[in-house]
């Protein structure tokens, strides 16, 4: 009678606590992931570092250039300058420059992130050298306002932007899909309220190509200044236009930007649609 040699029963595997774990852990390192992506999105700087480059014309006629650089000063701080000067045949007979630099350090974090100004500088040189320095102290409350001639002391008020640093508050407010763009502006010894209502989104020819772009009007200004920002672009004003009795049209236009690690965007480059 022949042997039947029976197996071994084979033990039953604990696959639904096994794969309970895996679970587990899978889970775990998404939100660990999640976490650092969080994380880099709220260490991360609100405005890109940028240099902009503008053609400024007046009816039409060319006037000058203007070149707006956003850097990376000491202390982390960052520094946002404009310099305009006049092109063409205008600049043999203007040799003025205008230069007006803001100092400031981010106040708050991630999505509440603000400029606020620590020091700013407007300067014009040419026949005659005028300029005016403010330096703002926000232990004490002050503003300190110098220049050539004198000093003197202004209360200063939370939230209060500089005539530069303002700019890049916009800039901000826009990238959040604020909808109130109201800012209180240190003037020399005067302390404006600049208000920007939103008109909608507008595609503006310039000549890096056609932008889309976010219309905005400041309100109760004798200048009707009107301001298109490019939406995919950070939102950077490519195109200004100002108009009053006495000057008439004037009109400043994106020729080039370039922000920090991509290359450089300029005549008939348009962004992705």
């Amino acid at each position: 009678m022949p042997i039947t040699t029976r197996r071994p029963p084979t033990p039953i595997r604990n696959d639904i606590g096994r794969n309970s774990k895996i679970s587990s852990l899978c889970t775990s390192f998404a939100a660990f992931l999640l976490s650092m992506a969080l994380g880099s999105t709220a260490l991360a700087d609100p405005l890109p570092l940028f240099t902009a480059r503008y053609t400024l014309s007046k009816a039409g006629i060319p006037l000058g250039e203007n070149i707006r650089t956003l850097t990376k000063a000491g202390d982390g701080g960052y520094l946002y300058q404009s310099v305009t000067h006049a092109t063409g045949l205008l600049a043999k007979f203007v040799k003025q420059e205008i230069v007006e630099r803001s100092e400031w350090a981010y106040e708050g974090e991630g999505q509440i992130a603000q400029p606020r100004p620590l020091e700013y500088l407007s300067r014009r040189s040419g026949k005659s050298d005028k300029w005016i320095k403010q330096i703002f102290n926000w232990e004490k409350n002050t503003t300190t306002n110098i220049t050539s001639s004198k000093s003197w002391h202004t209360p200063l008020r939370p939230k209060i932007q500089d005539k530069l640093s303002y700019q890049l508050a916009i800039m901000n407010d826009l990238q959040h899909g604020r909808k109130t763009l109201e800012y209180l502006i240190a003037d020399s010894d005067k302390i404006k309220n600049y208000r920007f209502v939103i008109l909608g989104e507008e595609r503006v020819k310039t000549a890096m190509g056609t932008l889309r772009t976010l219309k905005i009007r400041r309100t109760g200004d004798s200048r009707n200044t009107t301001v298109w920002c490019a939406v995919d672009f950070h939102y950077l004003p490519v195109v200004l236009e100002q108009h009053d009795d006495e000057d008439g049209w004037l009109k400043m236009q994106i020729e080039s930007m370039q922000f920090e690690d991509q290359a450089p965007e300029g005549k008939k480059q348009t962004p992705p649609a």
